[in-house]
């Protein structure tokens, strides 16, 4: 019995820190639009419109928010690891902005760099009234409430029966 525990006791080891190994593992992503410069960069102010740019780059990843004026076209490729939130690597924004026409006015492109980080506040907004304990909360409509039948239960019924 100890020699086949020997035996089988490497293999053991190695396939444990095999799969340890493989979980530290990281990968990355491309999340959103698939970017092609060269089709980017054939996109032009004055040349082009709504259905060329469609045709060229797609359906857009986003529209402008108050009206259709603007085109985004969104690609973050982040990095993965296993128990850390997901690390942006690259992050690419071509924004079409398009005139009354719908011909292609400007071209803005946006990078890692034009990324805001918002932090929001941990604080919490002061109320008037009592502070209720779990149970509280829990049990504190118990015995409040008469013992009447629900509206509409007795004989008196409204007009929808």
């Amino acid at each position: 019995m100890p020699n086949l525990v020997s035996k089988k006791l490497p293999l053991a080891l190695l396939l444990t820190g095999s799969l340890v190994l493989t979980a530290c593992g990281d990968r990355r992503q491309i999340r959103g639009y698939i970017f092609d410069k060269e089709l980017a960069g054939a996109i032009l102010a004055g040349v082009d419109n709504r259905q060329s740019v469609q045709s060229t780059l797609g359906t857009p990843t986003s529209a402008a928010t108050f009206d259709n004026d603007t085109w985004y076209y969104i690609s973050t490729t982040v990095r993965t690891r296993p128990v850390f939130w997901a690390e942006p690597k690259e992050h690419q924004v071509l924004a079409v902005h398009f005139n009354d026409k719908g011909v292609v006015d400007n071209i803005d492109n946006y990078d890692l760099s034009h990324v805001v980080v918002v932090s929001p506040v941990s604080d919490t907004t002061p109320t008037k009234g009592r502070t209720l304990s779990f149970f509280a909360q829990i049990f504190g409509s118990v015995g409040r409430f008469g013992g009447q039948a629900p509206v509409g239960s007795g004989e008196n019924r409204g007009p929808n029966g």
